[in-house]
């Protein structure tokens, strides 16, 4: 069997089901960050990890197995199961740190300083996996990266603990999208997500198991933890994989930049929390520059189409 599959070629119809999944990871990444922080008010972030995906490997097991069997999991060859261990293990150190800093800062701020895994999950895909993007979606991520920037001049950072901590998760969220994006060339998205999430449940409950940890508070936030198990491993991840199977990680990347606008948008539908102007400015600014992407690529694509059938 061959361990080192060839990447399917995209079509114009995939880059934009691309682009629709990784908006839709982006606006379930940011409703996770407030669910979040409502049950981080109550229960610590060790107890909220192990319980959220348990629910989530529950649930995508309950889906899959009666469907595919084990039959879909021996088929994936030894190198796929090697970028799924380095997708997990990351995923573990990276949410573990990203929900323990949520819990000592606004979740605004830490959604704005957990994007910085854009830049290195972009910088691993130019540098290892050799992508590259046109001149007009260099351009779009320019705008999109500025307009984050905009919106940052409004935040306060902190250099607390709840601030390395978020930016020590993020590090090692741009190394997990790295292995997300090799492990989808060995095997189903669903598949994946399912795996991901059973691997993080043992290893969070083999770290609970060892600490003091208890369930002081869970049921205060129950609702929101189900919530959270179903919104953020499940949701979030899958469309995530799901858009890198179709497009580049350079893209879902930029295109990830787009959470911290989702969390402003239901601090003010949910808490009557009004953005500011250079909040508002930034929003928009960052939503053209992925809209320029979307534009420019599917343009690209329309030109080589028309190319190969003049041809």
């Amino acid at each position: 069997m061959n361990s080192k599959p060839t990447p399917p070629t995209p079509t114009a119809s995939s880059s934009l089901s691309g682009y629709l999944f990784a908006a839709g990871s982006t606006t379930a990444a940011g409703l996770a960050t407030v669910l979040g922080k409502w049950n981080l008010e109550a229960v610590s972030p060790l107890t909220m990890n192990c319980l959220i995906f348990s629910i989530a490997a529950l649930l995508l097991g309950l889906w899959h197995l009666p469907l595919h069997g084990f039959t879909d999991i021996r088929r994936i060859p030894a190198r796929g199961w090697l970028w799924l261990s380095l997708f997990a293990l990351s995923s573990w150190g990276g949410i573990l740190l990203f929900w323990a800093g949520v819990q000592k800062m606004d979740p605004s701020l830490a959604a704005f300083l957990n994007r910085s895994e854009v830049p290195v999950a972009i910088l691993l895909a130019v540098f290892l996996l050799r992508e590259r993007l046109n001149r007009w979606e260099v351009v779009g991520a320019v705008i999109s990266i500025c307009g984050i920037l905009i919106m940052r001049a409004t935040m306060r950072i902190e250099y607390s603990e709840g601030f390395w901590l978020v930016l020590s998760g993020s590090v090692l969220f741009g190394l997990t999208e790295l292995f997300s994006k090799m492990v989808v060339r060995y095997a189903d998205p669903v598949l994946v997500t399912f795996l991901r999430n059973l691997a993080m449940a043992a290893l969070y409950w083999l770290v609970f198991s060892s600490v003091q940890a208890d369930f002081d508070g869970v049921n205060l936030v129950w609702p929101g933890i189900i919530a959270l198990g179903i919104v953020g491993p499940i949701l979030s991840r899958m469309n995530y994989l799901q858009a890198l199977k179709r497009m580049e990680l350079t893209k879902v990347a930029v295109i990830s930049q787009g959470q911290p606008v989702v969390v402003i948008l239901i601090a003010l539908i949910f808490l009557a929390q009004l953005p500011t102007l250079r909040e508002m400015l930034g929003g928009i600014v960052l939503t053209s520059g992925c809209i320029l992407m979307v534009a420019a690529r599917n343009r690209k694509r329309a030109d080589e189409l028309a190319i190969k059938l003049s041809s």
